[in-house]
């Protein structure tokens, strides 16, 4: 037999059994007024803080790469329930809308901390828009990449809910959160030709 049949198979009956037990759970906790169960979350599933803080290299505050790491550990978190559960109604899409918030104030975070680099002073308040704009200038990143940046940061925004103009009912999907990382990590890799660990130009 196909080996990657066999698995398929395998993987198949297995979420059909995940599911139904969950739910027969559920209606146990609900029927019994329980309000809370340890269900072992998968392990090596959310990378550590250790890998993430490697990778931040052009990020020279100590605290701040840890504080990223920390947040990047949760989009491990977002990116496992998007890919494995089947959700309904409208959380679905307000769950990938929190996933692209996310990774909206991890780059804020990174973008405004390598901009300050270039500031004669670098205590001075500074927008996400402003910081893209001194990247750019210093050939840190491309224009492209700034659109892209900018897209990112106007769909964190609606973080704002007083706001929003329109209810948010078929306004965000997954391929908007897909999206949202590969951006991520074309800024990274960007960042990480063009910025040493000291956080100044190579």
């Amino acid at each position: 037999m196909n080996i990657c049949h066999e698995n398929c198979a395998q993987i198949r009956k297995l979420v059909e059994n995940i599911s139904t037990d969950l739910q027969c759970l559920e209606k146990l906790l609900q029927d019994n007024n329980v309000q809370k169960v340890n269900i072992r979350f998968p392990r090596k599933v959310i990378r550590t803080a250790e890998y993430f803080r490697a990778r931040l290299v052009f990020v020279n505050d100590d605290i701040l790469r840890t504080n990223i790491a920390y947040h990047l550990m949760l989009s491990d978190v977002y990116r496992w329930i998007l890919n494995r559960f089947d959700i309904a109604l409208t959380a679905k899409e307000l769950l990938i809308k929190e996933g692209i918030s996310l990774m909206g104030n991890i780059i804020e975070a990174v973008i405004t901390h390598i901009a300050r680099n270039f500031m004669s002073n670098p205590k001075d308040r500074i927008g996400f828009k402003k910081a893209c704009t001194i990247l750019v200038e210093n050939e840190i990143i491309t224009t492209e990449l700034k659109e892209n940046l900018m897209w990112v940061w106007g769909m964190r925004c609606k973080e704002h809910l007083p706001n929003l103009r329109k209810a948010e009912y078929k306004k965000y999907e997954l391929k908007h959160y897909n999206k949202t990382i590969k951006i991520w990590h074309e800024f990274e890799n960007m960042l990480k030709q063009k910025i040493n660990i000291t956080g100044v130009e190579s």
